[in-house]
């Protein structure tokens, strides 16, 4: 199986390098990983992610990529492009955590729902920050296929706020939500006291009304999809 991990970041190199690390250590070896490490052409760190990028293993491959993005949303879809026909697509932010042998527990949840499901489902877990009932997808681990359905990763029309939940609702309305409780994904976000704010959240938190407004409007027509 091959996974690919889609990981925008902008003003936390070292944060960037310290979570990676934290995931190949993790990581069985058994399963072929992609990492796409999304930054911005303009981020003041540029060099030194030029400089922590580099990482390498028999089964981990990390691969940086620099656009003019204009959002998180952004560098998110532009690193998806980069799936080329891969199993799973997960979103990896930078204060994103994950359980031991990580790629197996996905490997035998994708299995088990393939065989329910086909292949388009997107697995929800646990990101140990909000209750799992929550209409939200923090951590979303999306099948390739269902990518290419979509047309996207993230709801292009976003910038950050907000795209979460209409990932979720798209999934539920259109039977491809793949539920795993099980599964924990520690988010450590500034809200729970886990990390200090900074300057990329309070640039995503400023989207906070725009995207409000998106959601409403696309609820009000049912999310309807790109790709029909």
């Amino acid at each position: 199986m091959e996974i690919i991990l889609l990981h925008p970041s902008r003003g936390r190199a070292i944060q960037a390098r310290k979570t990676i690390d934290f995931w190949i250590e993790r990581a069985t070896g058994l399963h072929e990983i992609t990492h796409i490490l999304s930054v911005d052409s303009d981020d003041p760190q540029l060099e030194l992610y030029r400089k922590l990028s580099q990482a390498s293993d028999r089964f981990f491959t990390s691969v940086l990529i620099e656009n003019q993005n204009k959002s998180v949303v952004e560098a998110t879809n532009k690193a998806a492009r980069y799936a080329d026909e891969a199993h799973i697509l997960i979103y990896l932010s930078d204060d994103f955590q994950c359980p031991q042998n990580w790629d197996e527990l996905i490997r035998a949840k994708y299995l088990e729902y393939h065989h329910k499901m086909g292949d388009k489902f997107l697995i929800k877990v646990d990101d140990c920050l909000q209750k799992f009932e929550v209409d939200v997808l923090t951590i979303p681990i999306m099948t390739y296929q269902l990518y290419i359905k979509l047309g996207y990763f993230w709801h292009p029309e976003y910038k950050s706020m907000f795209v979460d939940q209409d990932l979720y609702h798209t999934c539920l309305n259109n039977n491809w939500l793949a539920l795993a409780p099980e599964l924990k994904f520690p988010h450590l976000h500034y809200s729970n006291g886990k990390a200090p704010m900074d300057e990329t959240y309070k640039n995503s938190s400023a989207h906070w009304d725009s995207g409000k407004k998106l959601y409403h409007a696309r609820r009000a027509q049912r999310f309807p999809l790109l790709n029909k």
